[in-house]
């Protein structure tokens, strides 16, 4: 099986976020797992509301990334081959593989009718079968912001947390 390279989309420092001193009194891996399933479900969460994609689309989206912890980052990284084109867009280009097409492609005009052609070597040469551009989506971008606002928010509440249970397990 064919394992697509994955992408680095987003890392998040948590350095900068975390007041001096705390490090030294609490867990900061058991932090970064809670942080990070919030992250992944913030991030499925705002894939699967976009309005441009499909639905298959939306699933399969949601499903192809990865959020890792680094000793002090949360890395999310897009292991589908299809968030390359949605993050860097794509180029008005011929759509040469739909010579190898064997039945007819249906397309719709702008007038909404339904038509069929079939695509062979002698209409590419003519300049058909063009791909038109698509502009680069800003979905992670927004997720990326939506998750640092989640880190934001919950880093505090974790710090509280472990340091209250670091209190308890040492008063045992």
């Amino acid at each position: 099986m064919y394992r697509y390279p994955s992408t680095k989309v987003a890392r998040v420092n948590l350095r900068p976020l975390i007041p001096p001193g705390t490090l030294e009194k609490v867990n900061p891996q058991r932090v970064l797992k809670s942080i990070q399933r919030q992250v992944a479900k913030k991030i499925e969460a705002k894939i699967l509301q976009s309005s441009s994609l499909s639905h298959r689309a939306k699933l399969a989206l949601s499903k192809g990334f990865e959020v890792r912890r680094g000793t002090h980052s949360i890395t999310i990284v897009a292991k589908h081959p299809a968030f390359r084109p949605l993050l860097e867009g794509r180029k008005y280009r011929q759509m040469r593989w739909l010579v190898k097409a064997t039945r007819p492609i249906p397309i719709i005009t702008k007038e909404g009718k339904l038509i069929f052609r079939n695509a062979t070597p002698r209409s590419m040469e003519n300049g058909s079968w063009y791909h038109p551009p698509r502009e680069p989506t800003t979905i992670i971008e927004k997720a990326r912001e939506e998750a640092r606002a989640v880190i934001k928010a919950r880093l505090a509440k974790e710090f509280r947390k472990e340091i209250r249970n670091s209190i308890a397990r040492a008063g045992r």
